[in-house]
């Protein structure tokens, strides 16, 4: 199993229960459950585990309200909280995979020289010696 399938398992979850929530009349519980989805993605390691921890004890209290539609949506926010919980430290952080080191582009690599003020040309022609002799 791919280490982000958990990840956005959890994150739907949580959509999931924000509709179910939204239904029930409890939009402030809708509201937190989509809040929570955004940190759920943002968030990795620990303060992942927290997050779900906490989650966990949300979905348990607002089950409690009685009407269906907010105890599928409290069964729902737990089970995206255990997710988180267990495998919260396993969970892939979003955006880092374009964080790898890319590959040397020399032309790019000219702009850039360019842009912070040098001349790019020097390293080519030696030191102290300009295009034009």
């Amino acid at each position: 199993m791919k280490a982000s399938r958990p990840l956005w398992i959890a994150a739907l979850l949580l959509v999931g229960a924000a509709g179910a929530f939204w239904g029930a009349g409890s939009v402030p519980v809708a509201l937190l459950c989509l809040a929570a989805v955004a940190a759920v993605v943002a968030l990795s390691g620990v303060a992942r585990r927290v997050l779900g921890a906490l989650l966990v004890v949300v979905g348990v209290v607002a089950a409690f309200s009685g009407h269906w539609l907010a105890i599928a949506g409290g069964v729902l926010v737990v089970a995206s909280g255990a997710l988180q919980a267990v495998l919260g430290a396993r969970m892939p952080k979003i955006g880092m995979g374009g964080q790898k080191a890319r590959a040397q582009d020399p032309e790019a690599d000219m702009w850039r020289a360019l842009e912070r003020g040098d001349d790019p040309t020097d390293d080519r022609n030696g030191p102290g010696r300009s295009s034009n002799e």
